[in-house]
């Protein structure tokens, strides 16, 4: 494959630093270049990858684009815990009030998903903890 400007560089760099699969940063790329690569040549700028290689330009660059992704989200609402479990008592309340037994049964359970750790993670790397009788 012939060598990529550094302008699409740094649109992959850019897409792996905010959570895009190699897949999708293909697709990506695809429709912003008109340029085809593969998964595998996409990893080799994804620091996260063993397969990576690239140069340490790349890795601080990607460094730098996933801590402003990380601050973006923090200040989306929908994206902390507390404010998803008290939208989610709100509705709950609702839901009761009206007799509403299977929203509401609905609202427990997507709680009790919350608290149990089932979304935790954005990357996907958290599993949800098991059940034990200590809890």
């Amino acid at each position: 494959m012939r060598r990529l400007a550094d302008a699409i560089k740094r649109r992959i760099v850019e897409h792996l630093a905010c959570y895009c699969s190699p897949a999708e940063v293909v697709d990506l790329i695809a429709q912003e270049f008109d340029v085809n690569l593969t998964p595998r040549h996409v990893r080799a700028y994804d620091p996260t990858s063993f397969q990576y290689a690239g140069s340490h330009l790349w890795l601080e660059y990607h460094q730098l684009v996933r801590g402003r992704y990380q601050e973006e989200i923090g200040e989306i609402a929908i994206t902390h815990r507390a404010y998803r479990l008290k939208r989610l008592q709100q509705l709950y309340e609702i839901a009761d009030q009206k007799g509403d037994v299977r929203q509401a049964a609905a609202m427990l359970e997507q709680a009790a998903k919350e608290v149990g750790g089932m979304y935790g993670s954005p990357a996907g790397t958290r599993r949800p903890r098991s059940a034990s009788f200590n809890d």
